[in-house]
């Protein structure tokens, strides 16, 4: 269940910068999602809707996400490529033992949109 703390990280982030670009109301948060997360979009957009419901800075804000690769390599031959769903396989050989790139953010803030009044 730690998608909620993920999720109010994300409000939190959103709040700063929309506080400090003077915002009078957040109108849409986008975010990335990657492979490497651990839990669904859905399980963001709930924990969204809930945490920001009686927010006045957030009324009616929507939470997009947009979904991005991230590298891979094949812990049984070494190839490098690139993935974009949990629990890939390698393309070359088939393993399951494949590691995703370790520095690869689970989620990421990449824009709030404000309405300045």
């Amino acid at each position: 269940m730690h998608e909620i703390g993920i999720t109010q990280g994300i409000i939190d982030r959103a709040r700063e910068a929309a506080v400090q670009n003077g915002a009078e109301r957040i109108t849409e948060v986008h975010i990335v999602i990657t492979p490497v997360a651990d839990f669904t979009e859905d399980a963001l957009q709930m924990f969204f809707t809930m945490l920001t419901e009686d927010d006045d800075l957030f009324r009616d804000a929507v939470l997009h996400a947009d979904h991005r690769p991230v590298a891979a390599t094949c812990q049984e031959c070494g190839d490098e490529f690139s993935v974009e769903a949990p629990g890939p396989t390698c393309p070359k050989c088939g393993s399951f033992n494949v590691r995703l790139d370790p520095e690869a953010p689970m989620v990421q803030l990449t824009d709030v949109i404000i309405d300045e009044g």
